[in-house]
C-alpha cells in the first residue's frame, strides 16, 4: 500500500501542496461569509469542501503532469542575454 500511495504522490512537492492549503485557508472566510448568510451551514461547509476539493485537484494536476518542452528555437532565445 505504501509503493502505491508513492507512485501516485511521485513528483508532488511538499511546498505547492502547502500553498495549496493556505490559499485555501485564506480563502474560506469569503466563501463562508458568502455562504452562510443566504444558503445556511449545510451549504457553506459543502461549498468549502468543494472549494477544498477544487484546489487538491489543480494542485495535484500541476505537478503532476510534466510541463512542456520549449521548440528549439525558442530555446535559442531564452538562453541569449538581453544586455549586449
Amino acid at each position: 500500500m505504501k509503493a502505491r500511495m508513492q507512485i501516485i504522490w511521485n513528483g508532488i512537492n511538499d511546498t505547492t501542496l502547502l500553498l495549496t492549503l493556505f490559499l485555501w485557508l485564506c480563502t474560506l472566510p469569503f466563501i463562508l461569509l458568502l455562504a452562510i448568510p443566504y444558503f445556511g451551514w449545510q451549504v457553506g461547509i459543502l461549498a468549502a469542501a468543494i472549494a477544498l476539493l477544487a484546489a487538491l485537484i489543480v494542485c495535484y494536476a500541476l505537478c503532476y503532469f510534466p510541463k512542456i518542452a520549449p521548440r528549439e528555437e525558442e530555446k535559442s532565445n531564452a538562453t541569449r542575454s538581453s544586455l549586449r
